[in-house]
């Protein structure tokens, strides 16, 4: 039986392209195989995508046609309508700033539902909800959520004020990045034999986010900013606490060190999360396959301490 191994996409928007030149490095270089695929907002997109294989040729295959996917938008307008009298519109009328019809026609049309639900891969994308705060976890294994998975896909990708909210099940969804940018929690539960972790923004020695320099600018742009700060620290708490436990897992019983790959990039990326540039997306693309190369790996804790001897 072949290893165990799941991914975990985190959010970042338009710097999902990171992500897709990091995966054509371990696909095509490191001949790498997923069979768990995990992520939040723009990583939903992208591991929803690829979950749709049945195995590592269609996984390749599936990595490849992502490629051209994002190769192929023309700019922000291939993702989300971005008029000044439409935003105006929106924004004094309706709960968002963008009309998201080119994501939602991509969704439809890029995922299909017989493939993402097939049995041998599992697909996990998180969503949280408006009136309750709650973080949901949508799984392809839940075949009462068939119907709605799509739709639970472009929620997790649905900035609040940007993007808005989807209505499922009675209630109102946004993206999953508000509570958990980087689920590694969902990967742990499946009890993998690695977990490669993909993020869009950089981090130091300590497991920090390093937040890029801006100068200001308009309401847009303050508030881009300060969703980017606070979901990097949503995810470096997730990072720095699975260090943690891998350091520690012999005090916690039935449990064991799950090696833990991070690929982040080495410097901030091109772009904000909206900006769907072509020039930018191909930049990023580039940063990915480079920073693959270097991945870096967790603390394991392979032996137990003497002091864990005595009890």
């Amino acid at each position: 039986m072949g290893m165990k191994r799941a991914l975990v996409l985190s959010g970042g928007g338009s710097k999902g392209a990171f992500e897709v030149g990091a995966l054509e490095y371990l696909l095509i270089e490191e001949k790498l195989d997923f069979q768990i695929f995990i992520g939040t907002s723009v990583g939903a997109l992208n591991a929803a995508f690829l979950g749709q294989a049945c195995n590592r040729e269609e996984l390749v295959d599936l990595a490849q046609e992502l490629k051209a996917l994002w190769l192929g938008l023309k700019g922000n307008n291939s993702i989300y309508e971005s008029g000044f009298l439409g935003r105006v519109l929106r924004f004094l009328f309706r709960d968002s700033l963008y009309n998201p019809s080119g994501l939602r026609d991509l969704i439809k049309i890029k995922i299909d539902l017989e493939r993402l639900f097939h049995p041998a891969t599992v697909v996990k994308v998180t969503a949280v909800a408006l009136e309750s705060g709650d973080l949901f976890c949508a799984d392809s294994r839940n075949r009462k959520l068939r119907e709605d998975f799509l739709s639970y896909i472009l929620a997790s990708a649905s900035m609040p004020l940007f993007f808005p909210a989807v209505p499922i099940a009675g209630k109102h969804w946004y993206d999953g990045g508000l509570r958990d940018v980087t689920p590694l929690a969902a990967a742990v539960q499946e009890k993998p034999d690695e977990i490669v972790v993909i993020t869009t923004f950089p981090l130091s020695p300590g497991l920090q986010a390093i937040m890029p320099s801006v100068k200001p600018g308009g309401a847009v742009k303050a508030i881009l900013r300060t969703i980017e700060i606070l979901v990097s620290e949503i995810a470096v708490n997730d990072l720095q606490l699975a260090q943690a436990l891998n350091k520690s897992w012999w005090k916690f019983p039935d449990k064991h060190p799950i090696p833990i790959r991070i690929i982040a990039p080495k410097n901030n990326l091109a772009g904000d999360a909206l900006d769907f540039s072509p020039l930018g997306i191909r930049e990023n693309m580039r940063s990915g396959y480079e920073a693959a190369r270097h991945p870096r790996l967790l603390a394991v804790n392979t032996s137990v301490p003497k002091s864990a001897l005595q009890y």
